[in-house]
């Protein structure tokens, strides 16, 4: 249960500190965040963009999630297969 305290925390942080400081990426997220975020590697959200369940928007060599996008992800408790 401690564990669990700890993540969501943690979750909380990630996604608060955009609010709390100007984002130059608005509503987005890095992947990097995102897949710290969820405890996801690379192929899962090639997977998700994939099937269309996430929708993602790439910049040069990087792909970007919306933040609401992802909150879902974690308010629909999705877990990492890890």
């Amino acid at each position: 249960m401690e564990e669990l305290l700890k993540k969501v925390e943690r979750i909380s942080e990630v996604l608060l500190r955009p609010s709390l400081e100007k984002n130059p990426l608005g509503d987005y997220m890095p992947e990097k965040q995102a897949k710290e975020v969820l405890s996801k590697q690379s192929t899962w959200f090639w997977n998700k963009r994939k099937s269309g369940e996430l929708v993602g928007r790439k910049a040069g060599n990087q792909w970007y999630y919306r933040i609401s996008d992802i909150q879902k992800f974690i308010e629909n408790g999705e877990k990492s297969t890890l």
